[in-house]
């Protein structure tokens, strides 16, 4: 696996979509990454969008990304997704991508609010 990519200066803000049960976490500081399964992203610039009845963005910047396994989430990976430990995390992720696998690529994004 490569090693992360660090954010460096870009002009363009990308969209990052959120289920609306994060948004309280994030907005505290509890949800700092997301695990994410082919859905690209790149540092820099986001969007951080909440699916409500009527959506919220909440700005931020996407500060790094860790190409790894879903066998290779760590329990540290799941407390930064603001999940008690790795087994809820592994649960979300087959709530959200049902058809994931161990052996499949995902990209651990870790993010800030934007000041």
């Amino acid at each position: 696996m490569p090693h992360a990519y660090v954010w460096a200066e870009q002009s363009a803000t990308q969209t990052l979509y959120f289920h609306r049960t994060y948004l309280d976490a994030v907005r505290a500081g509890r949800k700092t990454s997301t695990v994410r399964f082919r859905d690209p992203v790149e540092p820099g610039p986001v969007n951080m969008v909440f699916e409500l009845d009527e959506d919220v963005v909440v700005p931020g910047v996407v500060t790094r990304i860790t190409p790894k396994t879903v066998a290779e989430l760590t329990e540290s990976d799941a407390v930064a997704d603001g999940f008690r430990d790795l087994a809820e995390l592994q649960d979300r992720l087959r709530f959200h991508y049902p058809d994931i696998k161990p052996t499949d690529d995902v990209s651990v994004v870790h993010f800030r609010l934007a000041p």
